[in-house]
C-alpha cells in the first residue's frame, strides 16, 4: 500500500490498493461502506505507474519518516 501527498486536492488523502489478495479486496469493500470516503475507480494503469504519477512514498517509508519526525519533537520538548 502506498500513500499519495493531496497536493492537488485539498484535505484529501489517496491510497492506491492493489487488489491482487483477498484481504486488499476486503478492505476496499470494507472502505467502500464509510461515509466519509469515496472510492474512485481510475483508469487502469499499472500499479507502478500510479505510484509513479504521484511520488508516493510506502506506508513504511511514511510511518519511519513520522517515527523520527516524533522523536525530534519529543527531545526538543
Amino acid at each position: 500500500m502506498y500513500l499519495c501527498s493531496a497536493k492537488k486536492q485539498k484535505d484529501m488523502t489517496t491510497v492506491f490498493i492493489e487488489e491482487n489478495t483477498p484481504e486488499a479486496k476486503t478492505f476496499l469493500e470494507y472502505t467502500r461502506t464509510l461515509p466519509f470516503v469515496t472510492v474512485v475507480e481510475a483508469p487502469k494503469k499499472s500499479f507502478e505507474e500510479a505510484v509513479a504519477e504521484c511520488d508516493a512514498v510506502s506506508v513504511d517509508a511514511f510511518f519511519d519518516e513520522l517515527d523520527s519526525r516524533i522523536e525530534k519533537w519529543t527531545n526538543h520538548a
